[in-house]
């Protein structure tokens, strides 16, 4: 006699298995952190010009900013993903060398 939790496991086989993350994947979540982070600081921008009276330049100083600090972040995370495969390739020369 199957148990539901037997019976369960039996169907989840036939489901198909997630994907590993690819670097297309990566650029899509980037280019969407990057796009909300930038409407995130535009709308507080907005918020703070429209209750302050001083429109525009909390927006335009908010969406620079927010823009330079994901194009910094982008920066610092593409050097250090280089370095790293950097790293594991010269390893693997190293170790095929001896």
């Amino acid at each position: 006699m199957d148990t539901p939790e037997t019976a369960d496991n039996q169907a989840l086989k036939f489901l198909p298995k997630p994907k590993p993350v690819t670097a297309i994947d990566s650029s899509i979540s980037n280019g969407a952190e990057l796009a909300g982070v930038v409407l995130v600081f535009f709308l507080i921008g907005l918020g703070i010009d429209v209750w302050a009276g001083t429109t525009p330049w909390f927006m335009i100083a908010l969406t620079v900013f927010g823009t330079v600090g994901q194009f910094v972040k982008m920066y610092f995370t593409y050097s250090a993903r280089m370095r790293t495969l950097e790293q594991a390739r010269a390893d693997a020369v190293r170790s095929a060398g001896r």
